[in-house]
């Protein structure tokens, strides 16, 4: 048997263990932020409802020039013309691209994959496939999440 000083170390480090697995993983958790499960869950919510109509309109307001193309490089801006739009007749406050960075870098680095870089120009109907592709990646990514959001 153990002396009774080194039944106590192991205790501690047994709760020091525990704790620090705890702040792990409420870290990883508050990795997403708000605006970001927003935005999906309202995308896949488009899904379901098979209305997509808000991120028309976001993504016209983000075509500053009106050509109909936007810029890898701009997702961001759809991403807040978005949830300006989405949530006008809730306001929570306006989003702006610095909601989005995270996000707009995901999906850049996702059709990075495909060659594009910020610079690639995209219709709307280019933009819709990639964020169909998008969220559904980030959903395999973070499982139940959206299901709770």
């Amino acid at each position: 048997r153990a002396p009774g000083w080194q039944m106590a170390a192991w205790r501690v480090f047994a709760v020091a263990a525990v704790l620090a697995a705890a702040m792990c993983a409420s870290e990883a958790a508050s990795v997403v932020d708000h605006h970001t499960v927003k935005m999906h869950t309202a995308f896949i919510k488009a899904g379901v409802d098979d209305d997509y109509s808000h991120w028309s309109v976001a993504f016209e307001r983000a075509d500053r020039d009106g050509d109909g193309k936007i810029s890898v490089g701009e997702v961001g801006s759809v991403f807040s013309e978005h949830y300006n739009h989405y949530h006008a007749e809730k306001p929570r406050g306006e989003a702006t691209e610095a909601h989005f960075v995270q996000d707009a870098a995901d999906f850049t680095a996702m059709v990075g994959q495909l060659g594009w870089g910020k610079d690639t120009v995209m219709t709307e109907e280019e933009f819709m496939k990639q964020m169909h592709d998008y969220v559904e990646l980030k959903r395999k990514e973070r499982g139940d999440l959206y299901k709770i959001a």
